[in-house]
């Protein structure tokens, strides 16, 4: 609260302090504190008051006399030669202290130049205790003379004869309605240029080609050439012209070129918010501050780490269509939000049973009609071969009507192909792109001779699904074809040679984890790549894997090994590899059954409700987001919203349980930990509780993880600054670790903020 000028004072520093802090705050004319301000005083309400010695001190004065007789406890923000004030404490003419800011006084009209300067710090300060970026408030946009999206700037005026010649090209021409509408395109697919010509043509890059016979400046032309409207009719919107391409650019994607930049000027971007600090490590604890050893931050800086000009990376979820039997529309596009969200762009739908009188056949046709409405989503077929039955023609027909039927389908996800592929189709040319039929699970755990469906070879069984030339005609008139990559569990030595022709790649279903008590690595991945029969690669990243059926149903009962933070170790692993995959298949959304969900549990569970319910594993979703737009950007983001996510098995791995089913094989490759993942803005602390197990770790900006030996009891995380908790996560009855189960249990339970 203030008087005179200082009243405006007042209104900017309550303004910076909502804008990057996210607190309330008012700015309140103190002369009118009976007006109701008043009546908001006690002892617990956080008051400052500019009190400076202008003509108005003596009323500020009484001001101060009424809140302090309230209660209140106000900082005042004070002149250094004021008498009242001495070692930064201001005392009333009762004898009373208050804290003090002092500030050096100046002439009335320029006081509030030095006013605003604590202020703003303390706006500053309080962002930075809250782990918020200071330098990228949420939800506003940078002003400019076109209203960019955040973060893009504008760049010269370029003609080519065809962009994709100058333009580092990662997706196909997008028609668009304005140039932010383009930014957006460009951003949702984690690119650094765009590109507008033509009032509604868009193209996305990852940068320029510096290799291109003329340098990109040689290209650069008047404004006056981008002068075509949007199609959007906005006012002063320009969408380049015929022939002329506006750029613009982010993360310093344009500086390196010697552009005049006809209209803004050089592009001046903003640097991002520094969240590591140079080699300062990412901290890695464990029970025993010496038995994890440290990595460096590298691993997640916000820079480029590699770059491709491969197929754009394509991230899908494993859906389970026989646990969806109560789905509606309604739950499929709820799914696919939820999904889109966290930058997955589409569910492999597994499907085990299909029949023109399959109820799942129902909710197929739900699923891509949640995709079409959704948007910027897509469906893709995992046929599910230890289901279907492969032994005569009849059900390849199965096969063949659900290409037919929902191949063309807009619901269906489209790609591009890569650069140079053999099965690009002319269409593309005419803004269309193949479908990919990814992932059909081609289980050699049946016998070959099951597979061939009756013709007379596995390799030509599949050719006459896959090439089937009424499936390939119906798909080409929508300008798509189909990219299969089967997912082998043996054969693996031989597959190159005799199905060449016949997949476009191969999709490693068990890369999700470990092959044996080990932690997971590249090894198996190497091996499949070196024997893959096609261009693509897709592999797998799994949060966990644990099944308890008996003989009387599925008869399952293991676990793999899913320790050493599985999830955000593989993600990393992928991010570091990703030049070398074109799709990641996270396995699973809603396997209930083998624990490898990261979607909410819902729909129908599979008699795997002893295991599941109260398990939630939504904070792995959670994480998606972030090292699902490293992987597809070759960038890992900096940190804005800071997380913190625990995670542990109900009790330990030789606890004895009234279990008639007995331990899951290979019970002993899991260890007794909890686990923590930390994203930080900031360095802080963080302490970990498992029972009566507490242990309190440094915190690096970044990336951090953290174990801690389970204790019986329950679990809580909580990251801190200056000894004060910023985000406490404890899940209090909702999940207690005990020594004596009713039934063995190794799913995880986690919790996040």
């Amino acid at each position: 609260m203030g008087r005179g000028y200082q009243n405006a004072t007042c209104l900017e520093g309550a303004l910076k302090i909502k804008e990057i802090s996210y607190m309330h705050s008012e700015g309140i004319l103190a002369g009118e504190l009976k007006h109701g301000p008043l009546a908001l005083i006690d002892e617990n309400m956080p008051v400052i008051i500019i009190m400076t010695r202008d003509s108005l001190y003596p009323k500020v004065q009484s001001a101060l006399a009424q809140v302090t007789a309230r209660k209140g406890a106000p900082i005042i923000i004070c002149c250094d030669d004021d008498p009242a004030v001495s070692n930064g404490v201001y005392k009333n003419n009762r004898g009373n202290d208050y804290k003090a800011i002092v500030v050096p006084p100046t002439v009335d009209c320029l006081q509030g130049i030095l006013n605003i300067i604590p202020l703003q710090l303390l706006s500053y300060h309080l962002a930075i205790l809250n782990g918020f970026d200071v330098d990228f408030p949420r939800n506003l946009v940078p002003r400019s003379l076109t209203d960019l999206p955040p973060r893009w700037l504008e760049g010269p005026c370029v003609v080519t004869d065809s962009l994709t010649s100058l333009l580092r090209i990662t997706l196909p021409k997008q028609l668009i309605a304005s140039a932010q509408e383009c930014m957006s395109y460009c951003d949702s697919n984690g690119l650094d240029v765009a590109g507008v010509s033509n009032g509604n043509e868009c193209y996305c890059g990852s940068s320029l080609d510096s290799n291109h016979p003329s340098s990109p400046q040689a290209h650069e032309v008047t404004e006056e050439e981008c002068s075509s409207p949007c199609i959007s009719g906005m006012p002063q919107q320009m969408c380049g012209g015929p022939g002329r391409t506006r750029l613009f650019g982010r993360n310093g994607a344009l500086d390196d070129y010697g552009f005049g930049f006809t209209r803004l000027g050089p592009l001046i971007i903003p640097p991002s918010f520094d969240t590591h600090g140079g080699t300062a490590p990412v901290s890695l604890g464990g029970g025993n501050p010496n038995d994890v050893p440290q990595i460096p931050v590298s691993q997640h800086d916000s820079t480029v780490i590699t770059s491709s000009d491969q197929l754009m990376k394509t991230i899908l979820a494993h859906h389970m269509v026989g646990n969806v039997y109560n789905y509606t529309l309604g739950s499929w596009i709820n799914d696919a939000r939820l999904a889109k969200a966290a930058n997955i762009d589409g569910f492999a739908l597994n499907l085990g049973s299909g029949g023109p009188k399959s109820w799942q056949r129902e909710r197929i046709g739900d699923a891509f009609n949640a995709a079409e409405a959704v948007g910027g989503f897509g469906m893709i077929f995992s046929f599910d071969m230890t289901v279907l039955r492969c032994d005569s023609q009849e059900d390849a027909d199965i096969l063949r009507d659900y290409l037919m039927t929902w191949g063309p389908h807009p619901g269906h996800l489209t790609l591009p192909p890569a650069n140079g592929s053999p099965f690009q189709l002319a269409p593309l040319l005419e803004n269309t792109a193949p479908s990919v039929e990814v992932g059909g699970r081609y289980s050699m755990r049946r016998f070959p001779e099951q597979l061939i469906f009756s013709a007379g070879s596995v390799r030509d069984g599949w050719l006459s699904v896959v090439a089937d030339p009424a499936v390939v005609s119906r798909l080409n008139t929508v300008g798509r074809e189909i990219a299969f990559l089967p997912s082998w569990f043996a054969r693996v030595e031989e597959r190159k040679q005799e199905f060449s022709g016949v997949v476009q790649g191969d999709f490693f279903w068990n890369g999700g984890w470990p092959y044996g008590n080990r932690d997971v690595d590249w090894a198996d991945d190497a091996y499949r790549l070196q024997r893959n029969p096609g261009p693509l690669y897709m592999t797998s990243v799994s949060p966990a894997f644990f099944t308890h059926y008996g003989p009387d149903s599925y008869n399952k009962n293991w676990i793999y090994r899913s320790d050493d933070w599985l999830y955000a170790s593989r993600w990393e692993m992928l991010v570091a590899h990703r030049n070398e995959v074109s799709c990641v298949e996270i396995v699973t959304w809603n396997d209930y059954g083998e624990s490898s969900y990261i979607g909410p549990i819902e729909g129908n569970q599979p008699n795997s409700e002893a295991w599941v319910n109260g398990f939630p594993h939504l904070g792995f979703l959670d994480m998606t987001a972030y090292y699902a737009q490293a992987f597809k950007s070759g960038t890992y983001p900096p940190i804005r919203d800071e997380k913190v996510y625990i995670w542990s098995r109900p009790h330990p791995r030789d606890a004895t349980a009234p279990d008639t089913l007995g331990r899951p094989n290979f019970w002993d490759w899991t260890e007794d930990y909890l686990w923590a993942l930390v994203f930080a803005a900031s360095d802080g602390e963080f302490e970990l509780i498992s029972g009566s197990n507490t242990q309190t770790f440094p915190v690096k900006a970044g990336v951090n993880k953290f174990k801690l030996s389970n204790s019986p009891g329950p679990i809580r995380g909580t990251l801190k600054r200056l000894g004060l908790p910023i985000i406490d996560v404890s899940p209090g009855s909702d999940f207690d670790y005990t020594l004596s189960p009713r039934s063995y249990n190794f799913n995880y339970f986690m919790a996040n903020n």
